[in-house]
């Protein structure tokens, strides 16, 4: 382990984050960038020519349903002219898988922590297959999005108010004790969260969060990057706060040097499952910012939780010991309440510490799925990446005050 507690403020108020889910509403209520009509998306900031195809489609369809246009191609053709702002989500303190694609009306789960007051945000999950997060588009997909802003969301919302705050920490360690790591495999906490709110929710409802296994997915997210927000701007901390992808680069963040972006290209996942037909040359580049929950430690950081959870990243059960040994010496601390249960009961890592990975070269895995290259097809499989060696070594030259060329050199 390389830091404790006591050592970097970061990590202790990392460990003391207990973030709680408060509500679900539209992103326009919780983020003003929004409501004045602009768009966000995943990963380190780009311009809309340059994105990925499956980012570029998201956003497109995302801002049609908005009704800033009246087709996709439309508002695309806004946004490539400047006429509607850009954002990361990162930057306006909220989370989005894969395109991250996020407007005005759809709704957000809110988190706060309460000790704190602070906040954090992510969309609702659509579920699996063709879904605006990987660039499908098509009328099953505007429909989901629109029961989802009609439906979903006030119901979830009027569900939490009845119920009362979910805790979120809470449902991650049952999670993790049902077989979860809360990245890749979220079937427990998808159930678990169901069965807290479903005296408030009806049938149709009910159905959806039980036929979407992925469902507490944007849960874990919310909350690690609520807990993030609350160890960001530590002076002289290499705690890692954000790795996130756009499906052309990887950025990262640490506590010490703020909301600075340290970029490098974004990988193809290796190892990868595909699903049939789809080979290695059909797959986009690293996309999405799911990584947060391996940021603070669970996801890939949590593999030995969940031996269901490898093969579906194209992992054997029997790499888990060698891979969970690895990790540990890049890991801020251990978690104080959240327990690995393979292949011995053992502390969860807690957090990335960028200087660790830069002296020992070992770079932090990330749990992902795989989307098609070309729109409108959707997920093809899942895998496990790795983020730019060259983004942390600056990150961790600028906390020194060192310039860039000599992290290069």
């Amino acid at each position: 382990m390389h830091t404790t507690l006591h050592a970097d403020p970061a990590v202790a108020a990392l460990a003391a984050a207990a973030p709680r889910l408060i509500d679900v509403r539209p992103a326009g209520e919780v983020v003003g960038e929004l409501a004045a009509g602009g768009v966000s998306h995943a990963g380190p900031p780009i311009g809309s020519r340059a994105m990925c195809a499956p980012m570029r489609t998201a956003l497109g369809v995302a801002l049609a349903i908005e009704g800033r246009a009246p087709t996709a191609v439309a508002a695309l053709a806004l946004l490539d002219a400047g006429e509607i702002a850009l954002h990361p989500n990162h930057d306006l303190g909220g989370v989005g898988p894969m395109s991250g694609a996020v407007t005005a009306s759809m709704p957000v789960l809110v988190a706060r922590d309460e000790a704190t007051g602070r906040t954090a945000w992510c969309p609702l999950n659509e579920g699996s297959g063709k879904v605006l997060r990987y660039g499908a588009d098509g009328p099953e997909v505007v429909q989901r999005l629109q029961w989802m802003r009609d439906v979903l969301g006030p119901a979830l919302s009027h569900a939490l108010a009845q119920h009362g705050p979910l805790d979120l920490l809470e449902l991650q360690r049952e999670a993790l004790e049902l077989g979860d790591e809360c990245h890749h495999r979220t079937d427990a906490g998808s159930r678990l969260t169901h069965d807290a709110l479903a005296p408030w929710l009806s049938a149709e409802v009910r159905r959806f969060i039980l036929g979407n296994s992925q469902f507490f997915l944007n849960l874990a997210m919310v909350s690690a990057k609520l807990a993030m927000v609350c160890a960001e701007g530590v002076p002289g901390s290499s705690l890692v706060t954000v790795i996130a992808r756009n499906g052309v680069e990887v950025g990262v963040q640490l506590s010490g040097t703020g909301a600075q972006w340290f970029t490098g290209p974004a990988a193809m996942p290796d190892p990868a499952r595909l699903v049939e037909p789809y080979g290695t040359a059909d797959m986009n580049p690293d996309l999405g910012d799911s990584a947060i929950v391996e940021v603070y430690g669970l996801g890939a950081l949590a593999l030995s939780a969940s031996p269901l959870a490898a093969p579906s990243v194209g992992l054997t059960v029997d790499d888990a010991p060698q891979i969970m040994e690895r990790l540990r010496r890049i890991a801020a601390a251990e978690h104080p309440t959240m327990r690995l249960r393979e292949p011995q009961l053992m502390p969860a890592l807690l957090g990335v510490d960028a200087r660790a990975v830069v002296e020992t070269g070992i770079r932090p895995p990330i749990h992902t799925g795989i989307a098609h290259r070309e729109p409108g097809v959707g997920q093809i499989g899942g895998g496990v990446t790795h983020p730019p060696f060259e983004a942390f070594l600056e990150a961790v030259a600028a906390l020194e005050g060192l310039p860039a060329e000599a992290a290069r050199a």
